[in-house]
């Protein structure tokens, strides 16, 4: 009767492993070449890494949540008084506006609770400053993701207005999308593809507020439509788990697990500005080095 083979020891197994994971470097280094797709795929992924991308995230996570408290104050007062003038449905509106109206429900009690003038008037100059420094924090990850470098990052008024303006806009077009995506199929589809139109050409708009370089703004166009795909990843998710998550762990875990399921979903979406600024920035780059070795 023959003998079972022994078995490899703790050290031969390392040294396979070691071996396979050359081996698996050696086919990346090889299609790499091969791909420009893959290679540019994977030094974006470098870059990120290199940068910190999810430190990053999490400063405009952080940065985000303290931007939509004011914003949440703002929104349930104003569609408030707005319910009284007009005899409009606020709750509507506010179940439209994915993350925003998540959050804004969650703050409505204690809005409720106060002067709608008072409570509008206050959160919106509170707004305006929560907003020149979630600014800020964008400029410093975008100056970041091109140079490496932030030391000379500043928001001007210029900047502020129409970083304003654009997160007004993109609240209106996931308004927009919120009201009609339950009419028609078909129209659910045009304003989901109106949507991620709509929020690439508002972040190109931002972007070139942001540091990019010597980039012009058609070198921006990849990360636009990147953003504007991520944060309709974003709002599905939101849709579809983070409401239930809210639903669940506000009965388990009250207003602390509220506010983790709400960070998540805001992680998410600084996830999300980060890789835009640097996949435009490695694809500049990557272009740069093309035309100086075509020279």
């Amino acid at each position: 009767m023959a003998l079972p083979p022994p078995r490899p020891t703790l050290l031969r197994r390392a040294a396979r492993r070691v071996e396979q994971a050359h081996a698996l470097k050696g086919w990346i280094r090889e299609a790499r070449g091969r791909s420009p797709t893959l290679d540019a795929t994977f030094e974006t992924i470098e870059r990120d890494s290199g940068i910190g991308g999810g430190v990053l995230a999490g400063a405009l996570c952080y940065r985000l949540f303290v931007f939509a408290l004011p914003l949440s104050f703002l929104l349930v007062s104003g569609l408030g008084l707005l319910s009284k003038a007009l005899g409009v449905d606020a709750n509507k509106i506010m179940n439209s506006l994915g993350l925003a109206g998540k959050i804004a429900t969650q703050v409505e009690p204690a809005a409720t609770r106060a002067s709608n003038w008072w409570v509008a008037l206050t959160a919106f100059f509170v707004l305006i400053y929560v907003t020149r420094g979630l600014l800020r924090t964008l400029a410093i990850v975008q100056a970041l993701a091109w140079t490496g470098s932030a030391a000379s990052v500043k928001v001007s008024p210029r900047s502020l207005a129409i970083f304003g303006a654009a997160i007004v806009g993109q609240l209106a077009l996931v308004a927009g999308e919120g009201a009609t995506r339950h009419q028609s199929t078909i129209g659910a589809i045009i304003a989901l593809l109106l949507v991620v139109l709509g929020l690439a050409g508002l972040w190109l708009i931002v972007s070139l507020e942001l540091p990019h370089a010597e980039a012009r703004w058609s070198d921006l166009i990849p990360g636009s439509v990147f953003y504007a795909i991520g944060i309709v990843c974003v709002q599905i998710f939101n849709i579809l788990v983070l409401g239930r998550l809210l639903q669940e762990k506000s009965s388990t875990y009250g207003a602390l697990g509220i506010a983790a399921a709400l960070l998540l979903g805001l992680f998410f979406a600084g996830r999300v500005m980060v890789g835009a600024g640097v996949l435009n920035a490695t694809l500049y780059d990557r272009r740069a080095r093309s035309s100086l070795g075509n020279s």
